[in-house]
């Protein structure tokens, strides 16, 4: 379901869709866990057809939201049901963004392993496409208004049936555009069976590899976090660092 990822630099996503890093203020350090309600970049086209950055909270809320609490559990949607379901229809009609990353953390149900504190859970891995520095993953996003308040810019991925070679770490994964799909993506003119044809025909040619874990503990944020382990090895335990859990 994709609650963890890996965060490019503004520099590499300056690069990757040629924008000019010096539009990111204050600067877009990378991250190596990010997790819901996260401040996160996307990438919109706005009203002249130009790419433009944006930051945005990890887990939509919908302009129509009337509460004072965002909802829960909005930082992914199934694509399968996402036009017909109210919280994200609106979204995934008008709105949809590219949200740069390098790749994301899954945790496998059939690799029971235990942490150095003793606590059994399971095995992460590290899922991304080989040889690509910055991946799309498929996105929407809104901005919540309120009277008396800033405006909130969030963001939703989408999730999908996952690809045959990393099925069996978990059966969904992130909508993971190719470049040539990005452009048809962001623009709104994309009719919704031009968008569902994107979301079945999206990348697929995903590698993973196991890693340690410390990063269940999303205090735990460094490059370290994405390298391979054994699983089950001594390695795997003493990896883990007094936070984690």
């Amino acid at each position: 379901m994709c609650g963890r990822y890996v965060m490019p630099d503004d520099d590499a996503i300056g690069e990757y869709w040629a924008i000019s890093s010096r539009i990111w203020l204050p600067t877009i350090m990378p991250r190596f866990n990010v997790a819901p309600t996260a401040q996160v970049p996307i990438i919109v086209r706005n009203k002249d057809g130009a790419l433009e950055p944006k930051r945005a909270r990890w887990g939509l809320i919908p302009s129509w939201w009337q509460k004072e609490s965002p909802p829960a559990l909005t930082f992914n949607a199934r694509s399968e049901e996402a036009a017909q379901k109210p919280m994200w229809r609106e979204s995934l009609r008008s709105a949809r963004c590219l949200m740069p990353a390098r790749g994301w953390y899954e945790w496998n149900a059939n690799e029971p392993v235990r942490s150095e504190s003793g606590r059994q859970g399971k095995q992460p891995y590290f899922l991304f496409c080989p040889g690509a520095k910055v991946i799309a993953f498929a996105g929407m996003w809104s901005v919540w208004e309120r009277p008396g308040s800033e405006p909130v810019v969030s963001c939703a991925l989408l999730s999908k049936k996952a690809a045959a070679g990393i099925a069996s770490i978990h059966p969904r994964m992130p909508v993971v555009l190719k470049p040539e799909q990005q452009a048809a993506w962001l623009d709104p003119a994309t009719p919704a069976d031009g968008v569902q044809a994107l979301i079945a025909n999206a990348r697929e040619d995903l590698e993973d590899y196991p890693v340690s874990t410390r990063v269940n503990n999303t205090r735990n944020d460094f490059p370290e976090l994405m390298d391979e382990v054994s699983v089950g090895s001594i390695d795997q335990l003493t990896l883990d660092g007094p936070g984690a859990p």
